[in-house]
């Protein structure tokens, strides 16, 4: 597939976007998305779009069916899954794929209309890459202090997958295990331990979306984020794996970046991701997992350029 791209056609491409049943603004990302590919068509790349709803009834169904009417027959599939199980939305989207690249897009984002056409420029031009990722950017339009504090990581760079929306060489990963908490992290493990350079993280490529903003909420998503690592941990033990760190820490980068009026954010945000860490390592060990429920929709309330 490779050499195919290297001697100058471009590749064909799957945009995917695995998407819980009640998700009420899946239309809202299909349609940005939507505008998106039209930079990846004007560049020669033909474009399929696979969308995997998962869970019971809810309105993103109908959302689904109705963009895939909207494009015209035959340019969109929607598959659908009972068990609301975003790994495995994942797997049957890239079970289903025969392009030579897959976009996943979370279905709760907004991708700035060149975003998908900067992750693939950036992935030709980089053959030892196997998966570029866009940078999040949050709307932080009347934000809470709790907003503020999680959305501060995401203005560094820790050479992960940032799972809103990625461009994955399809024949770099057949299947992640189903039932994974942080199936970005896992990606960011089994990825990044192919070297240096194979995950690259384009910063001209833009996802809004939209910070937790209280406290509470915040909370869930550390908790579900600590006990995914946790699961990562248990399953990397499980098969035999080294232990590598998912995510490299710019520290350099932090002591230059933040100012002493930032220091209370930083404060929440560790202690916040302390106490989710110690709650979550505290079931573990009783022997209870760790249940999780969505926080509101993540989508900004702006429009995206």
């Amino acid at each position: 597939m490779r050499g195919l791209i290297e001697r100058g056609r471009a590749a064909a491409v799957t945009v995917a976007v695995p998407c819980r049943s009640d998700e009420p603004g899946l239309l809202r990302t299909l349609e940005s998305l939507g505008a998106a590919v039209e930079v990846l068509e004007a560049r020669g790349h033909e474009v399929a779009f696979f969308v995997c709803v998962n869970g019971p009834q809810g309105p993103a169904h109908d959302s689904a069916r109705a963009f895939a009417v909207g494009r015209g027959r035959g340019r969109t599939t929607v598959f659908e899954l009972e068990k609301a199980d975003k790994a495995a939305a994942w797997n049957r989207l890239r079970g289903a794929c025969t392009t030579e690249w897959i976009i996943f897009c979370d279905a709760d984002v907004e991708p700035a209309r060149g975003s998908l056409g900067c992750l693939a420029e950036s992935l030709e031009s980089r053959p030892d890459a196997v998966v570029a990722t866009a940078r999040l950017e949050p709307d932080l339009d009347g934000a809470s202090l709790v907003a503020r504090a999680a959305a501060l990581p995401h203005r560094f760079d820790f050479g992960v997958v940032r799972g809103p929306l990625y461009l994955l060489r399809t024949d770099a990963l057949a299947r992640m295990p189903d039932g994974l908490l942080l199936e970005d992290a896992w990606l960011s493990a089994e990825l990044g331990a192919r070297g240096a350079g194979s995950v690259l993280s384009v910063w001209s490529a833009v996802v809004r979306y939209r910070p937790a903003h209280t406290l509470g909420e915040y909370f869930r998503e550390r908790l579900r984020t600590e006990a995914g690592k946790i699961q990562i941990r248990t399953d990397r033990t499980r098969r035999g794996v080294a232990h590598t760190p998912i995510a490299r820490y710019p520290w350099e980068h932090f002591l230059a970046e933040l100012g002493p009026r930032e220091w209370p954010l930083v404060a929440l945000n560790l202690g916040v991701r302390v106490v989710a860490r110690l709650v979550a390592e505290f079931a573990v060990w009783r022997g209870h997992e760790v249940g999780w429920s969505p926080v509101q929709s993540s989508k900004s309330a702006s429009g995206v350029k």
